[in-house]
């Protein structure tokens, strides 16, 4: 399965790539919504992890414009900004979940296993 990560801090994309790949999973990186609306146009993306605070278009509103065109994408939000009204905005914007940075990969591991399955599942 593909996943776009889409996170303007390289160390932070890295993490995000390395837990999708241990998981079994092909990733993209987009440093900016722009690209990263792109990229969902011209490949066949299975999920989205999207930052909120990125260059140009926020991570709010590429979650808004991509849950437009599929209701059943999967899409996590993080940020560095924690709290209820943030995982409201999230959820708002059409994403399925929301996780506060540092994320810890067990909790991506968890739901990529939840939205995506195991390499071994799904093929």
């Amino acid at each position: 399965m593909n996943v776009l990560i889409v996170e303007d801090n390289k160390p932070v994309s890295l993490v995000l790539s390395r837990v999708t790949e241990e998981a079994g999973h092909s990733w993209f990186i987009a440093a900016d919504g722009e690209v990263a609306l792109r990229m969902y146009q011209q490949r066949d993306i299975d999920m989205m992890i999207v930052d909120v605070e990125l260059p140009g278009i926020d991570g709010f509103q590429v979650a808004r414009e991509v849950r437009n065109q599929s209701a059943k994408l999967p899409i996590i939000i993080i940020s560095g900004n924690q709290g209820d009204v943030w995982q409201q905005q999230a959820l708002d914007a059409g994403a399925n979940e929301f996780l506060s940075k540092p994320v810890r990969p067990s909790a991506l591991q968890q739901l990529l296993e939840r939205y995506l399955g195991t390499a071994a599942s799904t093929g």
